[in-house]
């Protein structure tokens, strides 16, 4: 399924692009301890991953830290999005052009929080950043939806973002079972490919989730 990644970014207020090398976080400041959380927009490699995260800075929290939020933002809701290469061939062009001289391919850098990659840079100097992506991967409170499902659940999630706070059970809103593998919360690791059944139902599951109500 493509996306638009600048309207993406647009439904959540945010009034500037993003590109490769770029990392932006929309806060959501809610009253009361261990409610306010954040969405991350991070574009720092191949991906741009847009990630729930409990907490205002964006970072991810200590477990003993993250238990105190409700379990809505403990388990991971995220989004991993593929950027169109529109310029793949030119680039392929650009390093063949290139003499190294027949020395080794020199070893790739972690790009770290400071640092914008002078590939990144320079697409964003020329104005060669997409504006369309493929979502490659979306799970919700730890579950990995199937393709199915990304569209109902892209447009869900699109509606939270502009809201004074993001639900995540309510991106699940007519999703349905389309549920590809499940991930248990609190920090534990999904044991084989659990597939499971998905019911949404905003009047029983609330409570587990600090006690708020969608809208």
């Amino acid at each position: 399924m493509q996306v638009n990644i600048q309207e993406l970014i647009s439904e959540t207020g945010i009034d500037e692009k993003i590109y490769p090398g770029k990392r932006m976080v929309k806060q959501y400041m809610q009253p009361g301890e261990f409610k306010s959380h954040c969405v991350v927009f991070d574009w720092r490699t191949e991906l741009l991953r847009v990630e729930l995260k409990a907490g205002l800075s964006g970072k991810s929290l200590d477990l003993k830290d993250l238990k105190k939020y409700p379990v809505s933002y403990q388990a991971p809701t995220f989004i991993e999005l593929v950027a169109e290469n529109d310029d793949k061939e030119e680039e392929e062009e650009g390093s063949k052009g290139k003499s190294g001289g027949g020395g080794k391919k020199p070893a790739m850098k972690k790009l770290e929080d400071s640092e914008l990659s002078l590939s990144a840079f320079d697409k964003v100097t020329t104005g060669k950043v997409s504006e369309m992506a493929e979502i490659k991967k979306f799970v919700v409170m730890g579950k990995e939806l199937a393709q199915e499902a990304y569209a109902q659940a892209f447009e869900n999630f699109k509606t939270q973002l502009h809201q004074v706070k993001v639900m995540a059970m309510d991106i699940m809103k007519d999703v349905g079972n389309m549920i590809k593998k499940a991930t248990p919360g609190g920090g534990l690791e999904a044991k084989g490919d659990e597939s499971v059944k998905y019911k949404y139902d905003t009047e029983k599951t609330a409570s587990l989730f600090g006690g708020m109500s969608p809208g």
